[in-house]
């Protein structure tokens, strides 16, 4: 059964929480540098009652990069100072797979998305995607979740075109802020959206690949 009762957010990492590296990949703590007000709106959204789930394509791994036991460590230092400054972050969930292999978890597809949900037994219509790419606004309309744009350029936040439930923020602090004020949608509208496509849709995320792996150097 779902739980109407607790809400979520999903969180894109990179270009999100933390800088995004420009035509590479976060594959040392020491390259991990958290964005401003991040932290800020982490604590923010465990205050209010909200979940923060990250969903996030790390190809990375699937490249070869890095370990996924290296990618783990990251995420627990990323949790770690997470709560050491008031905030929280559930459970991060993982695509690594390479873009040209044949997956459903990687964004846009919504595999992640639907899978946290799933494991959370959470209702699409409580849910928010915060993300920085167009992939993670597609994923979250495939999922049935709001979504928030961050754009860096974006000193107003406005609605975007009419027909879509996107807006756009500058940052995560501001998208926590906004998420905070803002009511939760009805359950007529989550079920004109076409929640028993989405509900079929979740039997698809065991199908998901593990995790890939390679041997240690």
């Amino acid at each position: 059964m779902l739980d109407t009762s607790k809400r979520y957010v999903l969180l894109d990492r990179d270009g999100v929480i933390n800088r995004r590296i420009v035509n590479g990949y976060v594959t040392r703590w020491k390259d991990f540098a958290f964005l401003p007000g991040a932290l800020a709106a982490l604590r923010l959204l465990r205050e209010n009652g909200y979940t923060a789930l990250v969903v996030s394509n790390q190809s990375c791994v699937g490249r070869g990069l890095l370990s996924w036991q290296e990618l783990q460590g990251i995420t627990r230092r990323m949790q770690l100072e997470a709560a050491l400054a008031g905030g929280a972050i559930g459970k991060v969930y993982y695509c690594v797979h390479a873009p040209g292999d044949a997956c459903n978890c990687r964004k846009p597809q919504p595999g992640l998305l639907l899978q946290a949900m799933e494991e959370h037994q959470a209702w699409p219509a409580q849910i928010h995607m915060v993300g920085d790419s167009e992939s993670d606004m597609e994923a979250a309309g495939r999922a049935g979740c709001r979504s928030l744009l961050v754009n860096r350029c974006a000193f107003l936040q406005h609605e975007a075109a009419a027909g879509t439930l996107t807006n756009v923020v500058s940052d995560l602090l501001e998208a926590a802020n906004l998420i905070v004020r803002r009511d939760t949608q009805t359950l007529d509208e989550t079920l004109r959206r076409g929640w028993p496509h989405l509900h079929s849709a979740w039997h698809t995320v065991g199908q998901l690949s593990n995790p890939v792996k390679r041997n240690q150097a």
